[in-house]
Protein backbone atom coordinates (compact mmCIF):
# COMPACT_ATOMS: atom_id res chain seq x y z
CA UNK A 1 0.00 0.00 0.00
CA UNK A 2 1.21 3.23 -0.75
CA UNK A 3 2.09 5.96 2.05
CA UNK A 4 -0.98 8.52 2.58
CA UNK A 5 -0.01 11.93 1.98
CA UNK A 6 -1.82 14.82 3.98
CA UNK A 7 -3.00 17.52 1.34
CA UNK A 8 -2.66 20.97 2.28
CA UNK A 9 -7.01 21.36 3.51
CA UNK A 10 -6.21 23.46 7.08
CA UNK A 11 -2.73 24.65 6.28
CA UNK A 12 -1.42 28.10 6.45
CA UNK A 13 -1.36 30.36 3.12
CA UNK A 14 2.22 29.79 1.67
CA UNK A 15 3.65 31.91 -1.02
CA UNK A 16 5.78 31.82 -4.39
CA UNK A 17 9.31 32.79 -4.59
CA UNK A 18 9.03 36.41 -7.04
CA UNK A 19 12.46 37.03 -7.16
CA UNK A 20 14.81 35.21 -9.72
CA UNK A 21 18.02 35.92 -7.26
CA UNK A 22 15.86 34.87 -4.11
CA UNK A 23 15.75 31.85 -6.30
CA UNK A 24 19.03 31.38 -7.41
CA UNK A 25 19.76 31.99 -3.27
CA UNK A 26 17.33 28.82 -2.87
CA UNK A 27 19.51 27.07 -5.22
CA UNK A 28 23.02 27.78 -3.94
CA UNK A 29 21.98 27.12 -0.27
CA UNK A 30 20.82 23.31 -1.43
CA UNK A 31 24.60 23.06 -3.31
CA UNK A 32 26.38 24.41 -0.05
CA UNK A 33 24.04 21.48 1.60
CA UNK A 34 25.17 18.73 -0.74
CA UNK A 35 29.25 19.73 -1.03
CA UNK A 36 29.76 20.09 3.20
CA UNK A 37 28.15 16.68 3.61
CA UNK A 38 30.48 14.81 6.04
CA UNK A 39 29.15 11.38 5.56
CA UNK A 40 26.83 9.33 2.72
CA UNK A 41 23.47 9.39 4.68
CA UNK A 42 23.62 13.28 4.83
CA UNK A 43 25.09 13.40 1.06
CA UNK A 44 21.94 11.36 0.59
CA UNK A 45 19.65 13.37 2.02
CA UNK A 46 21.45 16.76 0.56
CA UNK A 47 21.43 15.32 -3.21
CA UNK A 48 17.42 13.75 -2.27
CA UNK A 49 16.94 17.47 -1.12
CA UNK A 50 17.95 19.24 -4.42
CA UNK A 51 16.21 16.65 -6.60
CA UNK A 52 12.75 17.06 -4.70
CA UNK A 53 13.16 21.04 -5.21
CA UNK A 54 14.19 21.04 -8.66
CA UNK A 55 11.35 18.67 -9.56
CA UNK A 56 9.17 20.54 -7.72
CA UNK A 57 10.30 24.08 -9.23
CA UNK A 58 9.46 23.07 -12.48
CA UNK A 59 7.00 20.88 -12.69
CA UNK A 60 4.15 22.30 -10.09
CA UNK A 61 3.01 18.78 -9.00
CA UNK A 62 1.39 19.16 -5.36
CA UNK A 63 2.99 17.96 -2.67
CA UNK A 64 0.85 15.04 -2.62
CA UNK A 65 1.83 13.74 -5.65
CA UNK A 66 5.60 15.21 -5.95
CA UNK A 67 6.34 12.80 -2.59
CA UNK A 68 4.75 9.46 -4.07
CA UNK A 69 6.74 9.69 -7.08
CA UNK A 70 8.18 7.01 -7.81
CA UNK A 71 11.18 5.93 -10.20
CA UNK A 72 8.42 4.31 -13.52
CA UNK A 73 6.66 7.48 -13.00
CA UNK A 74 9.59 9.72 -14.25
CA UNK A 75 11.19 7.50 -16.12
CA UNK A 76 9.53 6.18 -19.58
CA UNK A 77 12.08 3.19 -20.41
CA UNK A 78 10.68 2.26 -24.05
CA UNK A 79 11.20 5.53 -25.39
CA UNK A 80 14.30 6.03 -22.80
CA UNK A 81 13.15 9.90 -21.83
CA UNK A 82 12.27 11.19 -18.26
CA UNK A 83 8.57 12.17 -18.23
CA UNK A 84 6.01 12.66 -15.58
CA UNK A 85 3.21 10.00 -15.99
CA UNK A 86 0.75 10.06 -12.66
CA UNK A 87 -2.56 11.13 -11.91
CA UNK A 88 -3.30 13.15 -9.65
CA UNK A 89 -4.40 12.37 -6.01
CA UNK A 90 -6.44 15.46 -5.47
CA UNK A 91 -7.93 15.68 -9.27
CA UNK A 92 -8.17 12.30 -10.53
CA UNK A 93 -6.63 14.10 -13.53
CA UNK A 94 -3.58 12.45 -15.53
CA UNK A 95 -0.42 14.39 -15.70
CA UNK A 96 1.86 13.44 -19.31
CA UNK A 97 4.72 15.56 -20.14
CA UNK A 98 7.94 15.67 -20.87
CA UNK A 99 10.62 17.09 -18.63
CA UNK A 100 13.37 19.50 -19.65
CA UNK A 101 16.94 18.88 -19.78
CA UNK A 102 17.44 21.09 -16.73
CA UNK A 103 15.61 18.36 -14.57
CA UNK A 104 16.46 14.84 -16.08
CA UNK A 105 19.89 15.09 -16.37
CA UNK A 106 20.53 15.19 -12.76
CA UNK A 107 17.83 13.53 -11.91
CA UNK A 108 19.31 10.89 -14.17
CA UNK A 109 22.37 10.87 -12.49
CA UNK A 110 20.31 11.27 -9.22
CA UNK A 111 18.38 7.50 -10.07
CA UNK A 112 22.02 5.93 -11.62
CA UNK A 113 24.03 6.86 -8.68
CA UNK A 114 22.00 5.35 -5.71
CA UNK A 115 20.71 2.30 -8.24
CA UNK A 116 17.19 3.38 -7.82
CA UNK A 117 14.54 0.68 -9.13
CA UNK A 118 11.50 1.23 -11.29
CA UNK A 119 9.10 0.62 -8.08
CA UNK A 120 11.24 2.33 -5.03
CA UNK A 121 9.97 5.87 -4.04
CA UNK A 122 12.36 9.19 -5.44
CA UNK A 123 12.32 10.60 -2.17
CA UNK A 124 13.06 8.28 0.49
CA UNK A 125 12.94 8.69 3.81
CA UNK A 126 13.25 5.59 5.43
CA UNK A 127 13.56 1.48 5.11
CA UNK A 128 11.44 -0.96 7.04
CA UNK A 129 11.81 -4.33 7.06
CA UNK A 130 8.60 -6.58 6.71
CA UNK A 131 8.53 -10.45 6.50
CA UNK A 132 12.43 -10.31 5.44
CA UNK A 133 11.66 -8.41 2.72
CA UNK A 134 12.69 -4.30 2.63
CA UNK A 135 10.15 -1.64 1.28
CA UNK A 136 10.89 1.63 1.17
CA UNK A 137 8.77 4.78 2.22
CA UNK A 138 8.99 8.54 0.79
CA UNK A 139 9.31 11.41 3.40
CA UNK A 140 6.76 12.33 5.21
CA UNK A 141 4.92 15.43 4.60
CA UNK A 142 5.94 17.10 7.43
CA UNK A 143 9.77 16.43 7.06
CA UNK A 144 9.60 17.98 3.35
CA UNK A 145 7.66 21.26 4.82
CA UNK A 146 10.67 21.20 7.12
CA UNK A 147 13.47 20.35 4.48
CA UNK A 148 12.03 23.40 2.09
CA UNK A 149 11.15 25.55 4.86
CA UNK A 150 14.62 25.55 6.56
CA UNK A 151 16.01 25.71 3.07
CA UNK A 152 14.10 29.36 2.37
CA UNK A 153 15.08 30.60 5.60
CA UNK A 154 18.76 29.75 4.90
CA UNK A 155 18.20 32.20 1.48
CA UNK A 156 16.59 35.18 3.83
CA UNK A 157 13.19 34.14 2.84
CA UNK A 158 11.26 35.62 5.57
CA UNK A 159 7.17 34.87 4.42
CA UNK A 160 5.62 32.24 4.78
CA UNK A 161 6.87 29.04 2.77
CA UNK A 162 6.19 25.27 2.40
CA UNK A 163 5.77 22.63 -0.18
CA UNK A 164 3.08 24.39 -2.20
CA UNK A 165 5.17 27.29 -2.58
CA UNK A 166 7.58 25.46 -5.19
CA UNK A 167 4.53 24.78 -7.11
CA UNK A 168 3.37 28.61 -6.75
CA UNK A 169 6.84 29.81 -7.80
CA UNK A 170 6.49 27.64 -11.12
CA UNK A 171 3.48 29.52 -11.43
CA UNK A 172 4.42 32.87 -10.86
CA UNK A 173 7.74 32.70 -13.07
CA UNK A 174 5.84 30.83 -15.68
CA UNK A 175 3.67 33.92 -16.01
CA UNK A 176 6.64 36.59 -15.64
CA UNK A 177 8.12 35.50 -18.63
CA UNK A 178 5.59 35.39 -20.87
CA UNK A 179 3.34 32.47 -20.69
CA UNK A 180 -0.60 32.55 -21.14
CA UNK A 181 -2.48 32.29 -18.16
CA UNK A 182 -5.07 30.23 -19.44
CA UNK A 183 -2.54 27.48 -20.26
CA UNK A 184 -0.93 28.05 -16.76
CA UNK A 185 -4.71 27.19 -15.72
CA UNK A 186 -4.66 24.15 -17.53
CA UNK A 187 -1.36 22.69 -16.19
CA UNK A 188 -2.34 23.17 -12.91
CA UNK A 189 -5.92 22.00 -13.32
CA UNK A 190 -7.72 24.83 -11.85
CA UNK A 191 -11.26 25.07 -12.35
CA UNK A 192 -11.16 28.62 -13.44
CA UNK A 193 -8.04 31.49 -14.37
CA UNK A 194 -9.08 33.52 -11.44
CA UNK A 195 -8.27 30.95 -9.03
CA UNK A 196 -4.88 30.51 -10.72
CA UNK A 197 -4.20 34.54 -10.73
CA UNK A 198 -4.99 34.13 -6.91
CA UNK A 199 -3.24 30.73 -6.58
CA UNK A 200 0.41 32.20 -7.90
CA UNK A 201 -0.12 35.43 -5.96
CA UNK A 202 -0.05 37.89 -9.14
CA UNK A 203 -0.77 41.04 -7.77
CA UNK A 204 -1.10 44.99 -8.24
CA UNK A 205 2.81 45.25 -7.88
CA UNK A 206 3.22 43.10 -10.68
CA UNK A 207 0.71 44.37 -13.12
CA UNK A 208 2.80 47.77 -12.47
CA UNK A 209 6.30 46.30 -13.15
CA UNK A 210 4.66 45.19 -16.79
CA UNK A 211 3.47 48.26 -17.10
CA UNK A 212 6.83 49.79 -16.89
CA UNK A 213 8.65 47.65 -18.95
CA UNK A 214 6.32 48.53 -21.68
CA UNK A 215 8.45 50.97 -24.03
CA UNK A 216 6.94 50.92 -27.22
CA UNK A 217 8.26 53.43 -30.05
CA UNK A 218 10.81 55.44 -29.81
CA UNK A 219 11.50 59.37 -29.35
CA UNK A 220 11.76 61.53 -32.36
CA UNK A 221 13.07 65.16 -32.02
CA UNK A 222 10.78 67.66 -32.64
CA UNK A 223 11.92 71.46 -34.10
CA UNK A 224 11.74 74.00 -31.54
CA UNK A 225 10.36 71.93 -28.76
CA UNK A 226 12.11 71.39 -25.23
CA UNK A 227 11.70 68.68 -23.05
CA UNK A 228 9.88 68.96 -19.66
CA UNK A 229 12.54 68.50 -17.81
CA UNK A 230 15.24 70.23 -19.02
Amino acid sequence: MPRKIKTDSGSHTVLPIKDEKVLQLFFDRLSIHIESAKSDIKRYDAERNYIMCLIGFNTALRAEDLLQLRVKDVFNKAADKYYIHIREAKTGKAQNFKLSKTVSVPLDQYIRKYNLKPSEYLFMGQYKQMGGVEYNKPITRKTAYLIVNGIAREAGIAYPFGMHSLRKTFGYMYVKHGGKLITLQWMLNHASFRTTERYICWGSDDVDADRESMDLGYIIPLEGGKYAYE
